[in-house]
């Protein structure tokens, strides 16, 4: 054994001490008090107070819209820690952002998954200024598809796209390397360019998705504001700036939570079947422009699954996947809960066919609900954004008739 790990048990002892005395000591300081209404009431003026109010108040108010919205239980509880999950991302992605010292943070995490996300993806964002110029640096990688949507903030608070790029239009070098602009003038040096103007503020998005995880090599890129060196004085922050920051927190903090309401369809509309939708329909802020989407909603009993049926498009990347009804995805960590173009088994006769039931059934290309009695379910075909298809068949099914037809079908 290890000198240092004979002592473990001993450090963890005195950080516990350690830990135990900070906390009572800072209880005990003077003016920390509670209940000292003096010590809160004299910054009640400044706006980044006025600002985290204001963003208390909307979360409590998307709490009452969660519990009205719950169908049972589990849903009411689960809608407790998606909107906890909202409020991380929204402060990760929107209000950490600093356009001085740009970085690109992470949205979905295999546990913190919101806005009907892709599992079968990467998704980052960064915060620009029109005020600075930048350069985005990278390398393409293996992915079936990389995009950069640009998006410039409206004064009604949506976004709207003033780029976009995808991997065939980044300009990548013979090795896979590529540079985007963000600036206020064409620059000289090759690369994609995106034009800014002084005033304009605004995020960019950036989408991986991966057909097969362990055999792609995923993209990667950087971001500098041009003519800033690493470590170069910053301004310290000022009260309207970390206001101006909770504010953003709590508009997408308000977007996010709300999509199960207002993105069509709608929890409310009727269950087990799929529409078209492009972008045009969902807004360039929570789609992509390449994508053609076929999104419905389920809902159907403990002993019963869906059957879906359909001709695949000929396309370089599509996934399909179930979402909770806060359109989380299904914790596909420990479950088969979205499948892409190279995990599917195309039956002899040309068709797709899929089981959706609440858990692992036998059929080559089942997915799981993990018992959620309704939620939603997404295709995003990737270049066929215009094509109008014949949408898939839904049928609800007893679950073991669903499973024996599904492959009797192909041939099984």
């Amino acid at each position: 054994m290890h000198a240092s790990a004979s002592r473990s048990p001993l450090r963890r002892t005195r950080a516990l001490v350690a830990a135990f005395a900070c906390a009572l000591a800072i209880g005990l300081a003077p003016g920390a008090r509670a209940d000292d209404p003096a010590g809160a009431d004299r910054f009640r003026e400044l706006e980044s107070v006025k600002a985290f109010d204001e963003l208390l108040a909307t979360l409590g108010g998307m709490r009452d819209m969660i519990l009205e919205d719950s169908a049972d239980a589990r849903e009411a509880s689960e809608g407790m820690r998606f909107l906890l999950r909202v409020v991380a991302m929204s402060q990760e992605v929107t209000g950490d952002g600093y356009p001085l010292a740009p970085h690109f943070a992470r949205m979905d995490t295999p546990r913190r998954k919101i806005g009907g996300d892709n599992p079968d993806a990467e998704y980052d964002n960064l915060m620009w200024s029109g005020d600075v110029d930048y350069r985005i640096t990278g390398n393409r990688g293996t992915v079936d598809h990389l995009s950069f949507t640009v998006l410039v903030r409206e004064p009604s608070g949506r976004s709207r796209s003033i780029g976009y790029v995808n991997e065939r239009g980044l300009g990548v070098d013979d090795d896979g390397s590529f540079t985007l602009w963000l600036t206020k003038e064409k620059p000289k040096e090759p690369g994609y360019w995106v034009r800014t103007e002084p005033g304009q503020v605004g995020s960019m998005l950036v989408r991986q998705y991966i057909g097969d995880r362990a055999s792609e090599r995923l993209a990667t890129y950087e971001i500098e504001a041009v003519g800033r060196e690493r470590f170069d004085p910053l301004p310290p922050s000022t009260d309207a700036e970390v206001a101006a920051s909770i504010r953003g927190t709590l508009l997408a903090m308000n977007g996010l939570g709300r999509l199960h309401r207002y993105v069509s369809p709608s929890l409310a509309d009727p269950p087990n079947r799929l529409g078209l939708r492009n972008s045009d329909d969902f807004g360039a802020d929570i789609s992509s422009t390449d994508n053609l989407y076929v999104i419905g909603t389920y809902g159907f009993g403990p002993d019963e699954a869906l059957l879906i049926e359909l001709t695949p498009l000929e396309v370089r990347y599509w996934n399909f996947a179930i979402e909770s009804p806060w359109h989380e995805s299904v914790d596909y960590m420990q479950r088969r809960t979205s499948r892409t173009h190279d995990d599917v088994v195309l039956d002899p006769d040309g068709k797709l066919r899929f089981v959706v039931a609440h858990a692992r059934t036998d059929h080559p290309n089942y997915l799981e609900t993990a018992g959620h009695a309704r939620g939603f379910m997404t295709f995003r075909w990737v270049g066929e954004r215009d094509t109008k298809p014949p949408l898939p068949t839904v049928r609800k099914l007893p679950l073991a008739e669903a499973v024996r037809l599904a492959n009797e079908l192909g041939g099984r």
